[in-house]
């Protein structure tokens, strides 16, 4: 059953709670698929989701009904969203697994490539820091394009910006992150 907001306002002026939940069954899918999109797993989208509702319903009895609430709760999703790219700071960890499925201390403390290994490692993290140092719009843009392999048109419509600007924004980006790369010896012309 399909609930309006208007029963959902309704139902808030007379049971504080139920009006709550009934925000929550009818939102909760919308937002945590958007929450997926931004962190690629589930457990940070279920993290995103739970402070997005926390947000919504801290704020909800200021809200007014006579606007739609799909807006509002879209610009609050999309800012944690944004908040969580730009707070999420990847570590690595002696007990993190490679792709082949070995723990680096068992790489670092075995004789088999060790040089490689790091230098991957290096190689890594000193990506991970030229794609920090880009501007917000940038950083995201770069992200959207190549860790969630979106398409130009879907960047846009995720950012808001015309599928030109998100071009731009990505060939920037891309110029930025190689230049930085060749300062540090990294990438060779």
């Amino acid at each position: 059953m399909e609930v309006s907001d208007l029963s959902i306002f309704r139902e808030y002026e007379k049971n504080n709670r139920r009006g709550l939940e009934l925000v929550y069954e009818r939102y909760k899918k919308y937002v945590y698929s958007i929450a997926y999109h931004y962190s690629g797993n589930r457990e940070d989208a279920l993290d995103i989701t739970q402070e997005v509702f926390m947000s919504v319903f801290k704020a909800f009895g200021s809200f007014k009904e006579q606007y739609s609430i799909l807006p509002w709760i879209k610009k609050i999703t999309v800012n944690k969203c944004l908040n969580f790219l730009r707070s999420r700071k990847e570590s690595i960890s002696l007990n993190e697994t490679t792709e082949g499925g070995d723990e680096l201390q068992n790489i670092i403390s075995s004789n088999e490539d060790t040089e490689a290994s790091i230098f991957c490692k290096d190689t890594k993290k000193a990506l991970e820091e030229a794609i920090s140092k880009l501007p917000d719009k940038q950083r995201i843009a770069v992200l959207l394009r190549h860790m969630k392999q979106m398409k130009y048109e879907e960047i846009a419509g995720t950012m808001k910006v015309p599928p030109g600007t998100v071009k731009t924004l990505i060939h920037n980006g891309r110029a930025a992150i190689k230049d930085n790369l060749m300062k540090q010896g990294i990438w060779e012309v």
